[in-house]
């Protein structure tokens, strides 16, 4: 009898982990849905498609980058190295791509944003969505409301940002996103020219 009882509370005990287990990988799963519109290589021929070809440079960003960063940001850079993506005619630079990510409620999402060799935003293109909701903010209406904006202006919901209802925190992540972007850019390039080697 004693026995007995013994792998009943034995099995209990099995099962019990078992189940615990899995409960643990189910979130992963439940947050949302994960959307692919853009792999790495088609975002960049897509924004690059008339440079005539595409180098990738990595900066790793000095004290100064850094306290430069924080002063027109407002926060701390969350890496302490980028990697932009330049699109070159001969010697000259087309334009600076960031392949960056910025939490939306819970999950990131995944964009590229095109800066011109002025600090001005060209393009910006959703690659990976992962919430369930909110996915609104691919439509280009939406996105089109960044082109043209540079590091000194707010990029703000409410002020130069229309949201999408339904879609506010996926709507300030991407003006967050984008933002950074541009201030990266100011503190890297901002003091050369489209003609000038990407250092």
């Amino acid at each position: 009898m004693k026995e007995s009882k013994l792998k009943h509370i034995f099995k209990q005990a099995f099962w019990g982990h078992c189940i615990l287990a899995t409960l643990m990988l189910v979130p992963l799963v439940s947050y949302g849905q994960t959307t692919v519109f853009l792999q790495p290589a088609d975002a960049l021929k897509l924004i690059f498609k008339d440079s005539k070809e595409v180098h990738k440079a990595d900066h790793q960003l000095s004290a100064e980058q850094a306290k430069a960063f924080q002063s027109q940001a407002g926060y701390p850079p969350p890496k302490a190295s980028y990697s932009f993506y330049l699109g070159k005619s001969g010697d000259h630079i087309d334009g600076y791509a960031l392949i960056d990510e910025q939490v939306g409620k819970v999950l990131p999402i995944t964009f590229i944003t095109l800066i011109s060799p002025t600090g001005k935003v060209e393009s910006v293109e959703i690659m990976v969505y992962r919430e369930s909701r909110g996915g609104e903010v691919k439509n280009r209406r939406f996105l089109n409301q960044f082109v043209g904006k540079q590091s000194n202006d707010s990029l703000k919901l409410y002020g130069d940002i229309v949201n999408i209802s339904g879609a506010t925190l996926s709507s300030r992540a991407l003006a967050v996103g984008v933002k950074r972007a541009l201030v990266l850019w100011k503190v890297i390039y901002g003091s050369y020219t489209s003609t000038t080697p990407e250092p």
